[in-house]
C-alpha cells in the first residue's frame, strides 16, 4: 500500500506527539542541558579522572562516555565546530570554513555571525545572530514540534551562543570581552528583569585584584599528570608577566574602566556563565512541565588558558579541576529545581589543541612553529610566480589553511589553476611543516580521497573555499614563538570527550568510533523528535529496561 505525503505527515506528527507528551514507557527528558567546553582534549578524562569529583566526576558515573568521539572536520576551530555539534551537519554544506570567512568579491574577511541588521540591546558591541546561517539546530527543530518548548543558550563567546542557540531561540547571551553578558536585537527588544538585575549586579567585578593559586596546594600531583610550571613557550603579558602560579589578576582605580578582556586567561567567566545558566533554569521554568526544554551552555575560558599555557600546563589542569567542582554545584542545582532523573546532560568539546612544539620535542617527536613563515608565505610564492609570468598578486589571499587565486589576474594572464598548481605545490612542499596538499578540484570532486582528505571535503564549499588546501605536519603549530594552538586533522585537535547522562542510560563507555556531528541527531532521538537531512546518525545508547 502506497502512503500519500499528508498520511505519512500525519503519522510523523502523531509519534512525535505521543513521544513529546509522554504517552510511551520512556518519556523524553523535561530539560536537556548541552554543556561544549571549548579546546577539551578527551586525554583531559584520562590524565586528571582520578582527580575529578564534582560534575565530570558524576558524568563518569552516571551515564554513557563514548571515548572514540572526533571532529570529522580538518580545520578545527569553534565556529564551524559548535555548527556542527548544533545541526548534525558538516559545516562545508553551509560554507563555514573558518571562524572568519574570506569573501573574494570583497577581497575582505567576514564573520558568519556578525548581523547588520540588528543592535546589541545595552552596549556598544557589534551584534550578532544567525541571520545569515540556514541549517536550523537541534533548538529549532524542538521548538517547531512543540512551541510551548523553551530553549536557551549561553556562553562566554559570541559565536557559541550563537551556533548553539539557532534560528528561533528564546534567549542567547554572551559577554565577549565585556561587563555584561548580552544580546542582539535580532533575538528580543529588551532585556528580561532578571538579566538586567544579573548584570547590575556586577558578576566578574569580584575577580579584579585576585590571585589565581593552584587548588591542590601539593604540586606534585600536578607534576605527576602536567610539566613543570615554570615554562618559557607560555605567552607572558605587561599585566601578567609569569608563566607560573600564583597569577595575579589585575585591580583597577575608582573612576578607570576595567579592562574586561584581561578574563580570557583565567577560569573566572565560566564560573559565572553557568551562575547565568542557574538563573535561567530558575527564572524561566525551565523542566517543569511536559514540553521539554532546552539549555546550551559555552564553556569557553578554557580556550584563552589552553592557548596561552598549552594543554600539558599546570594551569590547564588546574582550570579543569575548577570547572569539575563548579559543574558538579551545577548540576546540584538542577537536581533541586528539575530533577537529574528529569534531565538530559550531554558535554562535549568543539576541539582539542596540540602540545607546545618543545614539550612534543621533549617527548621524541619532531617538531616546530611555522607562524613567521607561515606570515611571509604569501610574499613568497607570489615572487616565483612573478619571475614566471609577470608581476602580479597571484596568490589573493591565505585563510583558514588554504590558498586563494586571484582569478582575474589568472585570466589576464591567459593562464588556469592547474598550470599554477604545477608550480605552486611544488613549492608548498618544501616548507619544513607542510605535510599535504589537496587542490579544489580533488575536494569538488567524487574521487576517493584519504582519510585527511575527507576530513577537507567536509568543510569545503564552492563558493567561500580557496584553491589550494594545506595539512601541516603533526606537531607543528602555527604559533611564532609562544602558546599553542588548534586547527589540524591530528587526533590532538579533532579527539574529544562526550558524555550522554540520563535516566534511563546504563553508566558505561563505548569504544565504537563515532563522528560529532552524531550527536544533534542523537538528542533528537531521545527527545522524540524528527531532525532530517543531517550528515550524522543516531548513537547507540543502551538504553535501560
Amino acid at each position: 500500500m502506497r502512503l500519500t505525503n499528508t498520511v505519512i505527515g500525519l503519522l510523523t506528527a502523531a509519534i512525535v506527539i505521543y513521544r513529546i507528551f509522554g504517552f510511551d514507557d520512556s518519556a523524553p527528558p523535561k530539560l536537556v542541558v548541552y554543556i561544549v567546553v571549548d579546546q577539551m582534549r578527551e586525554d583531559t578524562i584520562d590524565r586528571f579522572g582520578d582527580l575529578f569529583s564534582g560534575g565530570f566526576r558524576y558524568l563518569m558515573d552516571n551515564g554513557v562516555y563514548f571515548s572514540e568521539t572526533r571532529h570529522a572536520q580538518a580545520y578545527t576551530v569553534t565556529l564551524a565546530a559548535h555548527f556542527s555539534l548544533a545541526t548534525g551537519v558538516h559545516p562545508g554544506r553551509e560554507g563555514l570554513t573558518g571562524n572568519y570567512v574570506y569573501d573574494r568579491v570583497a577581497n575582505q574577511m567576514f564573520y558568519p555571525v556578525t548581523d547588520t541588521l540588528s543592535k546589541i540591546i545595552s552596549s556598544e558591541l557589534k551584534p550578532m545572530s544567525y541571520r545569515n546561517i540556514n541549517k536550523p539546530t537541534i533548538g529549532d527543530i524542538l521548538k517547531e514540534t512543540d512551541n510551548q518548548s523553551k530553549v536557551f543558550s549561553v556562553a562566554g563567546k559570541d559565536r557559541t551562543a550563537v551556533l548553539m542557540g539557532g534560528k528561533h531561540p528564546d534567549g542567547v547571551f554572551w559577554t565577549n570581552g565585556g561587563a555584561e553578558y548580552v544580546t542582539s536585537s535580532y533575538y528580543m527588544d529588551s532585556y528580561p528583569d532578571w538579566l538586567v538585575e544579573f548584570n547590575k549586579s556586577r558578576p566578574l567585578h569580584k575577580y579584579f585584584g585576585t590571585v589565581w593559586e593552584r587548588l591542590i596546594p601539593d604540586e606534585k600531583l600536578y607534576l605527576e599528570r602536567c610539566r613543570e610550571d615554570e615554562y618559557p613557550p607560555e605567552a607572558t603579558f605587561s599585566w601578567d608577566d609569569s608563566t607560573t602560579f600564583p597569577h595575579k589578576f589585575p585591580s583597577y582605580s575608582e573612576g578607570e574602566e576595567p579592562n574586561y578582556d584581561l578574563f580570557w586567561d583565567f577560569p573566572w567567566v565560566d564560573h559565572v556563565t553557568i551562575d547565568l545558566s542557574e538563573l535561567i533554569i530558575k527564572e524561566e521554568q525551565l523542566g517543569r512541565d511536559r514540553h521539554p526544554d532546552m539549555l546550551m551552555v559555552g564553556i569557553s575560558m578554557t580556550d584563552g588558558v589552553g592557548h596561552r599555557f598549552g594543554p600539558f600546563s599546570q594551569e590547564s589542569m588546574d582550570l579543569f579541576l575548577r570547572l569539575d567542582i563548579k559543574l558538579g554545584e551545577f548540576f546540584d542545582f538542577i537536581d533541586k529545581e528539575v530533577g537529574l532523573e528529569n534531565t538530559l546532560i550531554v558535554l562535549t568539546s568543539d576541539h582539542g589543541s596540540a602540545p607546545m612544539p618543545e614539550h612534543s620535542t621533549a617527548q621524541g617527536h619532531t617538531a616546530g612553529r611555522f607562524g613567521k613563515r607561515y606570515r611571509i608565505m604569501k610574499s613568497v610564492i607570489n615572487t616565483r610566480l612573478a619571475e614566471k609570468w609577470g608581476e602580479g598578486e597571484y596568490i589573493e589571499k591565505i585563510a583558514n589553511g588554504s590558498l586563494f587565486y586571484d582569478l582575474d589576474l589568472l585570466v589576464e594572464k591567459g593562464l588556469n589553476q592547474e598550470e599554477l598548481n604545477r608550480v605552486v605545490i611544488p613549492q608548498l612542499l618544501e616548507e619544513e611543516w607542510v605535510e599535504k596538499v589537496y587542490t579544489r578540484e580533488q575536494l569538488s570532486s567524487d574521487e576517493p580521497l584519504d582519510y585527511d582528505g575527507q576530513l577537507l571535503k567536509n568543510q569545503f564549499h564552492p563558493k567561500w573555499s580557496g584553491d589550494l588546501f594545506l595539512i601541516n605536519k603533526e606537531y607543528y603549530v602555527l604559533r611564532s614563538s609562544v602558546g599553542t594552538t588548534h586547527g589540524t586533522p591530528y587526533d590532538y585537535d579533532t579527539h574529544v570527550p562526550l558524555f550522554f547522562s540520563g535516566n534511563n542510560f546504563d553508566n558505561r563507555v563505548i569504544k565504537d568510533s563515532l563522528e560529532t556531528v552524531d550527536i544533534a541527531p542523537t538528542i533528537a532521538e531521545i527527545l522524540g523528535i524528527f531532525f532530517n537531512g543531517v550528515d550524522g546518525r543516531v548513537l547507540e545508547l543502551g538504553e535501560s529496561n
